[in-house]
């Protein structure tokens, strides 16, 4: 809005405000009128409504931009992972180091029929259980699964 200063937007708010004061009693029509022909006010509002659209298409292809580029980081995680599994667990490189580790364990329900109803909602609460089967405890019916692996990029 560098276009509209703050000032030019209180005058015309101002000769509105003087405008419909003497047009009291007029159709709303009447005073719309003469607040377009005997103000700027309408053409305030159109400047505006005009970086309101912009601006919100600015933001859309922002988040479509943004999508693009995690998808891209995404991919190339993955390829980094898929070498880090075949080359070794860990390799320092001048602009990160690399390492593979394994990722937080999943709940693996075995057989739901099993499972003691402090662990029930409406269906089995995987993460009550989790904290649970993380702490040590034996929980009939669950296990904790192997995580996948995670690229852990340390960047200089």
């Amino acid at each position: 809005m560098a276009d509209i200063s703050p000032t030019k937007l209180m005058r015309a708010m101002s000769a509105v405000a003087q405008l419909k004061e003497q047009l009291a009693g007029y159709s709303e029509d009447d005073i719309l009128a003469s607040i377009e022909s005997e103000t700027n006010a309408l053409e305030l509002m159109d400047r505006i409504i005009e970086h309101i659209v912009a601006d919100e298409a600015l933001v859309e292809s922002g988040k479509a931009r943004l999508k693009r580029i995690e998808a891209r980081s995404d991919r190339y995680r993955s390829i980094l992972r898929a070498m880090m599994e075949e080359i070794g667990e860990k390799v320092e490189r001048p602009v990160a180091t690399l390492s593979l580790s394994n990722g937080p364990r999943p709940v693996e329900v075995i057989d739901q029929s099993l499972i003691p109803p402090a662990y029930w909602r409406r269906a089995v609460d995987k993460i009550e259980l989790g904290k649970h089967l993380r702490a040590g405890e034996d929980i009939p019916g669950a296990m904790l699964g192997n995580g996948a692996p995670v690229l852990k990029l340390l960047t200089r």
